[in-house]
């Protein structure tokens, strides 16, 4: 099992930035983790976790380092905003190159014990034909080609950045940090300096998301 090599994870913490709002609690499991013979029975054990743990009032994932990362679930707004972009994905993908549309319920294999979700994303049609139905089951074992992250007030800026990072050094082709409070969009390609862009009306996915144009500022940004 791939997670067995993970790297020593450094020490349990709540990790805070500047905005007070901005409050992500850890937990160091990598010792348990350790115990669980495969990733599909990792797979297994973190979706019935998550299951068990619904009315908590947080959403979970486990870093590379086997670090379970509790955050805040989103309000009203925040799940209009993830419903938009997924939703205009969706009729993108159905009336132009197909694949697969990841939600921040999809569970996705990242390196060392990594069980991670994006807010949004596509997965090419190459890429969806190698998941058989026994994959299906389980979480995806590669990176989406399009990933988006849509910060919320219970995020830092800090790890969400890093997170993108993640995404790209992962596969990812094409990644959008969308930040409805500083109303920029950051967008990320391998090897490359992120591009951020302030208040834009769109966002444009050329050439990786070809014909995509999502309209961040009314979708996003001017949402109340």
């Amino acid at each position: 099992m791939t997670t067995q090599t993970a790297a020593q994870p450094p020490a349990d913490s709540a990790t805070r930035s500047d905005d007070p709002l901005a409050l992500e609690f850890t937990l160091d499991i990598s010792s348990i983790l350790t115990l669980l013979p495969n990733d599909d029975v990792l797979d297994e054990w973190f979706i019935r976790f998550t299951v068990e743990n619904k009315d908590s009032g947080f959403r979970f994932e486990i870093d590379e380092h086997g670090r379970l990362r509790a955050m805040a679930s989103e309000g009203y707004s925040g799940a209009q905003r993830q419903f938009n972009l997924q939703f205009d994905l969706q009729v993108w993908m159905d009336t132009g190159p197909g694949g697969g549309i990841v939600t921040c319920n999809s569970l996705i294999r990242s390196p060392g014990f990594g069980r991670r979700a994006s807010d949004a994303g596509w997965i090419a049609p190459e890429q969806l034909e190698t998941l058989t139905p026994e994959l299906r089951q389980h979480g995806i074992p590669f990176a989406p080609r399009f990933v988006a992250e849509i910060r919320s007030q219970s995020n830092s800026l800090e790890s969400q950045q890093a997170k993108m990072e993640e995404w790209i050094d992962y596969g990812a082709e094409l990644g959008w940090l969308i930040d409805p409070m500083q109303r920029q969009v950051h967008i990320y390609r391998p090897n490359a300096a992120p591009e951020i862009m302030d208040d834009p009306e769109t966002v444009n996915g050329d050439p990786e998301l070809p014909g995509f144009a999502f309209d961040v500022r009314g979708r996003i940004f001017d949402l109340k």
